[in-house]
């Protein structure tokens, strides 16, 4: 009769871990959702993907091939996302971050992104967006280089390519039909 090396069990066992703290959820060093912006960044963050590797010494997990991120009502979509987590207690693991690369993609209710690159801070309810950015609410559509969308607050900041150095954004605002007759 042959043993079971421990070293992979408990690689095993930490792969497990993570799915389960990706799937579960996070405990709480996020504030509250702010009134109006309807996101909540202690949600469970739901990750599918066509492959997954663990690289537990670096507390990173790699989700490749059209991975989707779910957290309550907002979607986080990428070519590959990179996981990072702590252990919080015991064997619990916390999601502190999470890098987007490649074709990402950020839906809520209120608004969609895209662009190149993309960091979801979990602890901070934040998410910075990088390379071609789109950010489309409704009509309105606003075009930069980069964009940092604050989860509680609901304000996003839009910057053009090479700021500083004439760099610009670009903004279309559609008007709303206030109801009235053109005439």
């Amino acid at each position: 009769m042959t043993k079971t090396p421990r070293r992979p069990r408990r690689l095993c066992a930490a792969a497990l871990a993570l799915t389960a703290a990706v799937f579960v959820g996070e405990g709480g060093a996020a504030q509250d959702a702010a009134p109006g912006s309807g996101h909540d960044s202690r949600q469970p963050i739901e990750i599918t993907a066509d492959t997954l590797e663990v690289l537990q010494a670096d507390k990173v997990a790699v989700f490749r091939g059209k991975v989707d991120a779910v957290q309550g009502d907002m979607l986080l979509r990428a070519d590959t996302l990179v996981v990072h987590y702590r252990e919080a207690e015991a064997e619990n693991l916390r999601v502190a971050r999470i890098d987007a690369e490649g074709n990402v993609f950020v839906s809520s209710p209120r608004e969609t992104a895209q662009g190149r690159r993309g960091v979801y801070d979990v602890d901070a309810a934040r998410i910075d967006l990088t390379g071609g950015v789109v950010l489309t609410r409704g009509d309105n559509v606003i075009e930069g280089d980069s964009l940092r969308m604050d989860l509680d607050s609901g304000r996003s900041r839009v910057v053009g390519a090479g700021a500083g150095s004439g760099g610009r954004v670009h903004g279309l605002f559609v008007p709303r039909d206030a109801g009235g007759t053109d005439e």
